[in-house]
């Protein structure tokens, strides 16, 4: 990396603990999507720590589980929705074909018990499970997978960028109430990965009682009609979501009664609540990797860490003016000092990564282009591109998101020496998501974190020219080539010719820079040291298992 002096380096992180320190009295919080979820900051405003927790707590209550988040909930339609906030809710609410368990990426069995799969590599037939039920007590019958997954392609959102280029209304045969047959236009490589999602969630046909003009989108937006383990007993919005256990569950009883998921917009309130023992566990985008280290082993908490694939990133909107030119969005990202964001914003928890596909992930380039810290570099290119007289740009992050605020900060800092001027605007999450899905930003800040462990799921999101906004190509990204390669290897069976369709991709994005990637930080969960088996998922790093999770003083 050049133009690393002492000072400079030295001012940098002088900079962003000013930055940190002086956040600590005002507002934190984040935000997260499907591919999505915020990292935030609390300042240490608890008072004097004791290294010993109570022997007893009052609050303890081995049948409720309390979760803090600063993420509001914007809606509960799994096939309607981006947003992680809903996600880890609608996971409780419904099941699918298969699941994810623990920190396993392997898919398990779940309605389906088991499957098969035709010499093509087109035909799945599924043999559904016999004693599961919806809420409603109807049977889950192979005539509600059908249903979900065509009504998946008719919302035409997030769900579909998944299916609808595989499968469509002519898929599927239903042999009898609990065996159909599905069969995909072309090889699908991932496709069995895919149903552990939560778009393949498996809804309750008599929906369609309630379709209404938008197929009971807005009807379930506040509503569910699953099987799964947990049942929705209440939503006030902006407070709190309160699930309680399915009695009539078919599989293994959820270990928690009550699950209460408690909006709590200050950082530092959530840790002095975590500490208290009044909840057990805080969103794991909440607090910094600061404040987490301060709290670790302390007033009976403990922070689990763990690999993570989740990606924190810039999409940089290409549609128009200044972004539209790759020499500026190049120019930008030699702009930014890495070294000095990864160690002074993510205090050493975070690697580099260069693309789209997470270290530790089939079909990783690690050889994809980083761009090195370079001003001069930086500078010529935004005047061969127009701009050696100045530039002026916004940057769009969400609020309650004390890492964002501090990236933001840095790479305001860092654009400001190669003459662009770059204003920060923060939003309200589901304000944040409409403008930068809807393409009103410059540059936004996001995190991502797949569904599913295959190279198929952020690179078709974030790549293909299907996915642009809704869809969370946030870059509004096109490449002919890059859509020809993700179709052709969507398409294979073949997991080498898969890897190195994949690893060009990333090689083509890598120079056209639609996204910077900022870091592919680690995983750090607080919660009360009673809790019991507590697991992260490097590809679900938001969701919490509640319904495996005990508590024991």
């Amino acid at each position: 990396m050049k133009h690393k002096n002492l000072w400079a380096k030295l001012a940098l992180f002088l900079l962003i603990a000013v930055v940190v320190l002086s956040g600590c009295t005002g507002k934190y919080g984040n935000e997260a999507t499907s591919g999505n979820a915020g990292t935030n900051n609390s300042g240490d405003t608890s008072g004097e720590n004791t290294d010993d927790a109570p022997a007893a707590n009052e609050n303890f209550d081995e049948n409720v589980f309390n979760f803090a988040t600063n993420q509001d909930i914007p809606q509960l339609d799994p096939h309607g929705s981006a947003a992680n906030t809903s996600f880890r809710v609608t996971y409780m609410l419904y099941d699918r074909l298969v699941t994810y368990e623990g920190s396993s990426t392997e898919p398990k069995p779940m309605l389906a018990e088991s499957w098969d799969i035709s010499d093509d590599n087109k035909t799945y037939t599924f043999h559904l499970r016999e004693d599961a039920k919806f809420h409603d007590g109807t049977p889950v019958t192979a005539e509600a997978v059908k249903y979900s997954f065509t009504r998946a392609i008719d919302v035409n959102k997030s769900a579909a960028g998944i299916f609808k280029k595989v499968i469509d209304k002519d898929s599927f045969e239903i042999v009898d109430d609990h065996t159909i047959k599905i069969t995909l236009k072309k090889p699908f490589g991932p496709f069995i990965k895919t149903l552990g999602t939560v778009f393949a969630n498996i809804l309750n046909p008599n929906l369609a009682e309630n379709h209404g003009d938008d197929l009971g989108e807005s009807y379930i937006a506040d509503k569910e009609v699953g099987s799964g383990p947990y049942i929705l007993e209440s939503w006030d919005r902006g407070q709190k979501l309160v699930l309680k256990a399915n009695p009539d569950y078919w599989g293994e009883k959820p270990t928690m009664e009550t699950i209460n998921v408690i909006i709590v917009p200050e950082p530092s309130t959530a840790r002095l609540m975590l500490e208290k023992g009044e909840i057990d566990m805080i969103d794991n985008t909440m607090i910094s990797p600061e404040v987490l280290k301060q709290m670790d082993g302390k007033n009976g908490v403990k922070v689990v860490k763990s690999a993570g694939y989740q990606i924190d990133y810039m999409p940089m909107n290409m549609t128009s003016g200044a972004l539209a030119d790759k020499k500026v969005r190049q120019a930008i990202a030699h702009s930014i000092n890495y070294d000095a964001l990864l160690e002074s914003v993510y205090l050493g928890e975070a690697d580099r990564i260069g693309g789209a596909v997470p270290d530790g992930m089939f079909g990783f380039n690690p050889d994809a282009k980083l761009y090195d810290y370079d001003l001069d570099k930086a500078k010529k290119l935004l005047e061969e591109a127009g701009y050696a007289e100045g530039l002026k740009l916004e940057i769009a992050i969400s609020e309650n998101n004390e890492v964002r605020k501090n990236t933001a900060l840095l790479l305001q800092s860092d654009l400001a020496k190669v003459g662009v001027e770059l204003e920060i605007k923060t939003y309200a999450w589901p304000t944040f998501l409409d403008l930068v899905t809807t393409g009103k930003h410059n540059f936004g800040l996001v995190s991502w974190t797949p569904d599913y462990p295959d190279p198929d799921y952020n690179l078709w999101y974030f790549g293909h020219s299907s996915s642009k906004g809704p869809g969370f190509n946030l870059a509004f990204y096109e490449n002919k080539k890059v859509d020809e390669l993700l179709e052709t290897a969507r398409a294979s069976t073949n997991e080498d010719e898969r890897a190195a369709a994949y690893k060009e991709i990333q090689d083509i994005m890598a120079e056209e820079v639609p996204y910077i990637f900022v870091a592919q930080p680690y995983v750090q969960a607080p919660l009360r040291d009673w809790v019991k088996g507590y697991e992260i998922n490097p590809m679900n790093t938001w969701y919490v298992p509640f319904n495996k999770i005990t508590k024991a003083q």
